[in-house]
């Protein structure tokens, strides 16, 4: 079987049929389901914020520890601006959209909320640089002031008993000695 077709008078007729409009509940539903994904995604992106913003923060107070118990009064002032560098790395991606132009018309401002969130991470990671390293400053205080007291009253004792120089000193070292070995020796038997 043969069909005999004229390409010439073949025409295509075509047309593009109107949406059919979708049920008034569908409607409804599709509605809902995009304002729960935006909500669904304004929750992620501030849960994504808070955890990196509590991430550099900790790392921030870890690393000012760490270089404070490693090396004391020497690492203090690198403790510092490290742990400071870190806790406010978050604070500086917030200008991202910060622009100011100046025009005929004047100063031109826009995104101004971001130097409001940078001031505010660069506070916090001030909080956070004084809180990593308070604990120090306290603890050397202590120290200082318990050395003093401890110069103080081995000089009273030799002004009182100068003969008892070399023998309180070596009394004082044996004492210390023996306290240390009976923490070492007690804190294994627990």
């Amino acid at each position: 079987m043969t069909y005999d077709t004229d390409d010439g008078q073949e025409e295509v007729v075509g047309e593009i049929a109107p949406d059919t409009p979708l049920p008034k509940d569908l409607l409804e539903h599709l509605e809902s389901r995009k304002k729960q994904r935006q909500e669904i995604i304004k929750t992620t992106e501030k849960l994504s914020r808070f955890f990196v913003g509590w991430s550099l923060n900790s790392t921030g107070f870890f690393v000012g520890k760490v270089l404070l118990l490693t090396g004391g009064g020497v690492n203090y002032w690198l403790a510092v601006s490290l742990c400071f560098s870190v806790c406010s790395v978050g604070s500086f991606a917030g200008l991202a959209g910060f622009r100011v132009n100046y025009n005929s018309e004047g100063l031109e401002v826009d995104n101004m909320q971001n130097i409001f969130k940078t001031a505010t991470g660069l506070a916090t990671a001030g909080a956070v640089t004084w809180l990593a390293t308070k604990d120090y400053q306290y603890f050397e205080m202590l120290t200082r002031e318990s050395a003093a007291q401890i110069n103080q009253d081995i000089q009273t004792i030799e002004k009182q008993n100068p003969q008892l120089d070399p023998w309180l000193s070596i009394g004082v070292v044996s004492f210390l000695l023996v306290c240390a070995l009976g923490i070492i020796f007690r804190g294994g038997k627990k």
